[in-house]
């Protein structure tokens, strides 16, 4: 399945994208999944981070995602 956004939310969504990224990671890996206490001796432990670090990405775009669509649907609101 595909998912296929409009062009004029590619400024939006690049610009506000790593913002919310380092902070969903930042938080997923310190305070959800407490990575720092795992060694990273194993590779188990480095898969474990790599998965983080993608769920992190998917949170991430997602969220931008929804927050594009409440402005959209605000400005419509206001506007209207």
């Amino acid at each position: 399945m595909e998912l296929h956004l409009p062009k004029r939310i590619h400024k939006f969504y690049w610009s506000l994208f790593p913002i919310i990224l380092a902070i969903i990671g930042y938080h997923n890996i310190f305070k959800n999944w407490e990575l720092p206490l795992y060694g990273f001796n194993d590779l188990e432990d480095f898969e474990r981070l790599l998965f983080v670090c993608g769920l992190s990405m998917c949170e991430s775009a997602l969220l931008t995602v929804f927050l594009w669509w409440g402005i959209k649907i605000l400005k419509k609101i206001f506007l209207s």
